[in-house]
């Protein structure tokens, strides 16, 4: 029995080393990634630090100087982090930094499981990145995998190792459009609709923007980290596609804007307030993603309203 019990530990242990060793090699590679990802090309000159809205809507190429360091899924205690990591690896690099919002983060808890594989990754390496700071605790793993298996991502987690691809994308982030036209497209409208009403069923059953201090204090943190840097802050919210406005609660938008226009207004940040500015169907992969159409439609606008927003007070 002892010698079967022997067998059965180093049978069993085998897999276990190999899956350590394996997630090891690509947390070490993730960070090496991302570290390197730090470094803003020469031209950059304003920051944003967003997710996945951000990352789909501003292309560089229209919007010289932009470093769009946006990625998927990001909480907005992780975009205070990441901001906070792209202006101390570019310093005096910064004119400006975007800070954006969006009443889809509304509510984030962290005490809640994060529902997206990414953005638990991100919170590990993130974690890891920082412990030479020592005050990012090594209770990520445990919280990382506590994200992993108790949520809908265990599967798509469990295949990504099985096809040698442990993380779904790249901690560092950019601007990627590869997206497609999501309602109009016949093979993606069913997928681009769930999409769309199950981020307005996040948003309608979430305590109201008024309620939800610790998103604001995030925002807080970047217009702080920024000016510490030398860089202006500006606040922005990315459009949202008019089905999934109109899925949402209209008070609870309302409110959202609300609270950020006092935000700015207290903290005497200039708010590029996009929520509700129109694009057509063809532009949107679903509810709050644009493809490439909508992002050279988009940026310039954007683009022109940032630089009428800071420039200088004659």
């Amino acid at each position: 029995m002892k010698k079967f019990l022997q067998t059965l530990a180093l049978f069993l242990a085998i897999p276990a080393t190999a899956g350590m060793a394996w997630i090891a090699f690509a947390v070490i590679h993730d960070r090496a990634s991302y570290t390197g990802a730090l470094a803003a090309p020469p031209s950059a000159r304003v920051a944003v630090c967003g997710d996945s809205q951000t990352k789909d809507a501003l292309s560089p190429e229209l919007f010289p100087g932009l470093f769009n360091f946006s990625t998927a899924a990001t909480t907005c205690d992780q975009d205070a982090m990441r901001l906070q990591d792209v202006l101390a690896a570019n310093p005096g690099r910064f004119t400006h930094a975007i800070i954006d919002a969006s009443p889809l983060k509304i509510g984030h808890d962290e005490s809640r499981p994060v529902s997206e594989l990414n953005a638990a990754r991100v919170h590990l390496l993130l974690h890891i990145y920082h412990l030479k700071d020592a005050k990012r605790p090594l209770g990520s793993v445990s919280r990382l995998l506590r994200d992993v298996i108790f949520t809908r991502k265990f599967n798509e987690f469990r295949k990504s190792i099985l096809r040698g691809k442990p993380w779904r994308s790249s901690m560092a982030g950019a601007f990627a459009p590869e997206k497609e036209r999501g309602f109009l497209n016949p093979k993606l409208r069913a997928k681009a609709e769930a999409d769309l009403a199950e981020k307005a069923g996040r948003v309608n059953s979430r305590p109201p923007a008024g309620e939800s201090l610790q998103y604001f204090a995030a925002l807080e943190r970047q217009v702080a980290s920024a000016r510490a840097a030398g860089a202006k802050p500006v606040f922005s919210t990315m459009p949202l596609s008019r089905p999934l406005r109109d899925a949402i609660d209209p008070a609870r938008l309302a409110a959202f804007s609300g609270v950020m226009r006092g935000l700015a207004k207290r903290l005497d940040v200039p708010y590029l307030d996009f929520l509700e500015y129109d694009l057509p169907l063809e532009c949107w992969h679903d509810g709050n993603h644009l493809n490439r159409e909508g992002a050279n439609l988009f940026t310039p606008v954007f683009r022109d309203a940032f630089e009428k927003a800071s420039a200088p007070v004659r």
